[in-house]
């Protein structure tokens, strides 16, 4: 062979022999660094595989259960006071064509003798104005009011965790007043008008009866939610006009009817059974 055939023949074979290096090393190039490329992705999926291996946190119920704080009722208190919103529905005079819906205060509190017997105080207070027939005066819907003191005896009838059942007979006094607001005569204005005169009651005390009942639902050991309807009987006089009666002491029977809702407190409660 030629010398110029030689060196051509070896420097193919030495540039074949750089191609060949240089695509063997940048194969092993990629290879090292495509795992590295994945890293990153593997390291954000793990945390992701991890919480979801991991157990739900716990749920807290904001709510109280009701039942759980009712299973500690118990009706071993000494003593209690309610005080609620009042409405009487009442006729301040019988002749008059409707009746007046007065609203108010109910405040009693109940010595417990027993778990069953109690001897209960009763004040009330009942608002509003009343209707009257066409008159001479001008009046239309006076004020009238009334303020009842009351004593007597409640008894439980049922009891559970959920409500009690009350009864109650009171009696004592109301002091009313019709004679609010009915001015003067405009004819005469000398002259006071009187409640008799538009056919209603005379201002004064008068005996006062009630009986009636209670429904506590209970919203804890201490706390109740109260209704308490009541038949309420009281004896006004004086009715009639100057010439129609001669004598303002006569009195007459009025029936009305009351309904209060509102808070009852239990406290100085004892340690013994439980109701049941």
């Amino acid at each position: 062979m030629s010398k110029s055939f030689r060196m051509c023949r070896g420097m193919v074979l030495l540039l074949g022999g750089t191609m060949l290096a240089a695509a063997s090393f940048a194969q092993s190039t990629t290879q090292n660094t495509t795992p590295t490329q994945s890293t990153p992705a593997a390291q954000n999926t793990t945390p992701t595989s991890r919480s979801q291996r991991l157990p739900p946190p716990p749920t807290i119920d904001v709510n109280v259960n009701q039942n759980e704080t009712l299973s500690a009722v118990r009706y071993d208190n000494k003593y209690e006071i309610y005080g609620g919103a009042g409405f009487s529905h009442f006729k301040s005079g019988p002749a008059l064509a409707e009746g007046a819906n007065l609203g108010g205060f109910d405040v009693q509190g109940t010595w417990w003798l027993t778990k069953r017997l109690g001897a209960t105080g009763n004040l009330r207070g009942y608002y509003g104005t009343q209707g009257v027939d066409p008159n001479p005066y001008g009046v239309g819907g006076p004020f009238v009011f009334e303020h009842m003191f009351l004593g007597g005896a409640t008894y439980r009838l049922l009891a559970g965790e959920h409500a009690a059942l009350n009864a109650h007979g009171m009696v004592g006094g109301a002091y009313g007043v019709f004679s609010s607001g009915l001015g003067n005569d405009p004819n005469n204005p000398s002259y006071a008008v009187q409640p008799r005169d538009v056919g209603m009651y005379n201002n004064g005390l008068a005996l006062a009866t009630t009986i009636g009942g209670s429904l506590d639902l209970n919203r804890s050991p201490r706390l109740a939610l109260r209704i308490s309807p009541d038949w309420i009987l009281t004896r006004y006089g004086g009715y009639g006009t100057p010439s129609g009666i001669p004598s303002p002491s006569i009195t007459r029977s009025q029936n009305e009817f009351g309904i209060s809702v509102g808070i009852l407190y239990r406290f100085k409660m004892g340690k013994g059974p439980r109701f049941k």
